[in-house]
């Protein structure tokens, strides 16, 4: 007399457990990675931020001067790092290198760098904003 076999043999249990087991690490790496990629786009956002707060600061300073070699630009990147990066509850304290994140003046033409601390690009983390002012 013929038995039939009934419900599932251990090895299909655990073939089923490890199938299940790579679907569950697979979703939790895709969240990790979304998680990772979200972090990057709002320090990436921040630092625009940033660059145009230092290009506000600028053209506040023009409203005083008649001419681009006449603007203050040592003493507004001073007061722009301190008020991003450097200042206790800073936006972007944690997340930027203040060192190599900065404002120059080429003529009337004004270049603002945020350097980033999380290098997730091809530039490297190095973000940068020009703009012309109109003297």
């Amino acid at each position: 007399m013929q038995t039939r076999q009934r419900g599932l043999s251990m090895v299909e249990a655990l073939v089923a457990l490890v199938i299940l087991s790579v679907g569950v690490l697979s979703v939790a790496a895709m969240q990790l990675k979304s998680m990772q990629s979200a972090h990057s786009g709002y320090q990436r956002s921040l630092a625009s931020v940033a660059a145009l707060d230092a290009q506000e600061r600028v053209w506040a300073a023009i409203s005083h001067i008649e001419a681009c070699q006449d603007v203050p630009v040592a003493s507004i990147e001073n007061a722009w790092r301190d008020a991003w990066f450097l200042a206790k509850g800073a936006p972007l304290r944690h997340s930027v290198n203040p060192g190599q994140s900065g404002i120059a003046r080429s003529g009337c033409q004004f270049d603002v760098t945020v350097q980033l601390d999380t290098p997730q690009d091809e530039n490297g983390g190095r973000m940068e904003y020009r703009f012309l002012l109109p003297l």
